[in-house]
């Protein structure tokens, strides 16, 4: 199950065959991330609607919900729930969705950060860098620690990651885990995620629920969340 997010960012639902028991402990997760997202990067003008913060809230390997900021232009405000094996994707607008059902049984959601804007693989293992593992995917890729740039006064700890043709730079709040920017580079220029806030939190399963008051119509698992 493949699901394509306003051109910058992706959910993908990839097939895992696990055995009933394990899915089901699985989707039981005891904590959530949230974190509100700002992306800067070539073509996307500064207050313009694919520069507008978006809220992710991830939870375990099979739970998602993505909420976009609202487009009065397009008269769009898209919601997407994920709670596997049902993904739902709403316009709060016009309350009007999409609804698709996992098929081939049990299946892990992964949230690519890079991947999206590198259709062709040219960064490598970065291709696989997900939002809500980002300390842990830098550190098992071998990534360097140094120091960062100190942001409102206040030091911050990075660390850099070498991929093909240059480095990818995941900053923290100094002393913890917690991201601050993420930035890579690329042929077309400078790419760099903004996290505005980044918190874990006790899992609330009412955030992955079906959204209600949407007439929802059933689709191919393929086609939620396409714009």
């Amino acid at each position: 199950m493949s699901l394509i997010r306003s051109g910058f960012s992706a959910l993908l639902l990839l097939s895992a065959n696990i055995p009933p028991t394990q899915a089901d402990d699985a989707a039981t997760p005891k904590s959530m991330t949230r974190m509100v997202i700002r992306l800067m990067a070539p073509g996307i003008k500064a207050n313009s609607f694919p520069a507008l913060p978006k809220t992710i809230y991830r939870a375990g390997s099979h739970y998602a919900r993505i909420e976009d900021a609202p487009d009065s232009r397009q008269e769009v405000q898209k919601l997407t729930v994920i709670a596997e094996p049902d993904a739902y994707s709403a316009n709060l607008i016009d309350k009007k969705g999409t609804h698709a059902v996992a098929q081939g049984g049990s299946a892990d959601l992964h949230l690519p950060i890079v991947l999206p804007f590198d259709p062709k693989h040219e960064l490598g293992v970065l291709d696989k860098l997900e939002f809500g593992d980002e300390y842990d995917f830098f550190k098992e890729a071998g990534a360097a620690n140094e120091s960062g740039p100190t942001i409102n006064a206040k030091a911050t700890d990075a660390l850099r990651l070498k991929v093909p043709g240059g480095s990818a730079l995941l900053v923290l709040r100094g002393g913890t885990h917690t991201p601050v920017t993420l930035s890579w580079k690329m042929k077309d220029g400078d790419y760099k995620y903004e996290y505005i806030e980044y918190d874990n939190k006790s899992f609330d399963a009412k955030l992955f629920t079906k959204p209600a008051g949407i007439e929802f119509k059933d689709v191919g698992p393929d086609l939620v969340g396409e714009h």
